[in-house]
């Protein structure tokens, strides 16, 4: 009887085998067919391949791309099948964004492409899902692209310096509800092959129920170029200039030049190394009548990992060291900042991001007319996002922030909760 059993075993053994040596030759000839565009012998290698091996992700996905090659129905559902077995792979995203374009409906591809961008926005893929998404604008003759949103918030403590950094009189301590208005254009100003270069500019402007000296209006213009080095890796580029006006006068306007670069490791995973060197200009009034001492410059270096958690996960660690050098060395500071970020799928059309950092500044003068110590800041900061998309168009974001900076000297040391609502929208 043993020698029974155990010649079962071998039997057993050796059909799966030859089973998963079957499959591993139908897929490698359906792929080879599909890189030639043999799409009839692809599709039947493919078939074949499921045959082996019911329901498996990359001959589903596979055979999918070759069906929405053809032309046939059935790629569509073979594709979205593949996005339910694995939703935070981008390939299904991008395939089905393609399978759309194909067909002339630009609403769907155009979601589809921006879902690759949102689950691998350093990739080879989400490169792709760009260059489809400016082939896109070109058939429907434009080359622009608009975001706006509109809400309102609670601010437990008013603050409000254009990066959340206190104001140089100290922390206000002071609650307010604002209604906030944002808008940011972009214009693709060059588009080849291997290089892009886009113009953007964008507006925010908070307005306060009671702290109307401390509305806030900031605008940008930049440009970003992209040139792809080889095939996985690429140089990314961005120039932004900055102005800032609070209580509708001018606060300060900055010049920042950050250039990355970009690795992509395949399946989501990617890599950015990046610097970016600032140089800001903050000015007096008879409300900030020492703004002026903050006037200087900033050199940061960091690095960012995307990470694919899962299948409704996807994650985004980094580190950046940066050195502030200002007028008054007051404000001087070295910094280390530690982060990390969730996004998830709960649900279809709705979404989570959850953020956290924490941040080390040491200041390196001393004012005397505070303390007789060099400040020393640890700030922590916890964010929630809630998205709900209503239409292709049209998605409302509900958002806590929460700030904890503790600081050697008392007037620094605050707590900060924002809660808000925002309705986005993209044409």
């Amino acid at each position: 009887m043993r020698y029974f059993w155990a010649l079962v075993v071998m039997v057993v053994f050796s059909a799966s085998a030859a089973a998963e040596n079957a499959y591993d030759r139908y897929v490698s000839a359906g792929r080879t067919s599909l890189d030639q565009k043999d799409y009839t012998a692809a599709e039947e290698s493919f078939r074949a391949a499921l045959k082996e091996k019911p329901d498996d992700y990359d001959a589903t996905l596979y055979l999918g791309i070759t069906l929405s090659r053809k032309g046939m129905k059935e790629g569509e559902g073979m594709l979205k099948k593949a996005l339910r077995m694995d939703p935070a792979d981008p390939r299904p995203n991008l395939q089905l964004g393609v399978h759309y374009l194909n067909k002339g409906i630009y609403p769907e591809a155009r979601d589809y492409f921006e879902n690759t961008i949102e689950l691998a926005p350093e990739s080879g893929y989400s490169a792709e899902a760009r260059n489809y998404l400016q082939s896109i604008g070109k058939r429907e003759g434009r080359r622009w692209r608009l975001d706006a949103a509109v809400g309102i918030q609670y601010d437990s403590n008013v603050i409000l310096g254009a990066d959340n950094e206190p104001l140089p009189e100290g922390i206000s301590k002071k609650s307010d509800w604002s209604a906030l208005a944002y808008v940011r254009g972009q214009y693709d100003l060059v588009s080849t092959k291997s290089f892009k270069g886009i113009v953007s500019y964008s507006l925010y402007q908070s307005l306060h129920a009671k702290l109307s000296d401390f509305n806030i209006t900031t605008q940008a213009a930049g440009f970003d170029a992209v040139y792809e080095l080889s095939p996985g890796l690429s140089l990314k580029g961005n120039y932004t200039f900055e102005y800032v006006h609070v209580g509708g006068k001018g606060y300060d306007y900055a010049h920042t030049v950050t250039p990355a670069l970009v690795l992509n490791e395949g399946k989501g995973f990617s890599t950015a190394a990046y610097y970016s060197y600032s140089k800001s200009h903050f000015m007096d009034d008879e409300m900030f009548p020492s703004n002026s001492d903050r006037t200087g410059s900033n050199n940061l270096a960091g690095i960012t990992q995307y990470l694919p958690l899962s299948g409704t996960v996807q994650a985004r660690v980094g580190f950046a060291h940066d050195r502030d050098s200002t007028r008054n060395d007051f404000w001087a500071y070295r910094g280390n900042k530690g982060f990390a970020s969730l996004t998830i799928r709960l649900l279809e059309g709705l979404g989570a991001d959850l953020y956290g950092e924490y941040y080390d500044k040491k200041y390196i003068g001393i004012d005397p007319s505070i303390s007789g110590n060099a400040r020393h800041d640890k700030v922590a900061t916890y964010s929630l996002a809630l998205t709900k998309k209503l239409s292709d168009r049209f998605s409302i974001v509900l958002g806590q922030l929460f700030v904890r900076n503790q600081s050697n000297i008392d007037v620094f040391d605050y707590k900060r909760a924002i809660t808000s609502v925002f309705l986005t929208a993209r044409f």
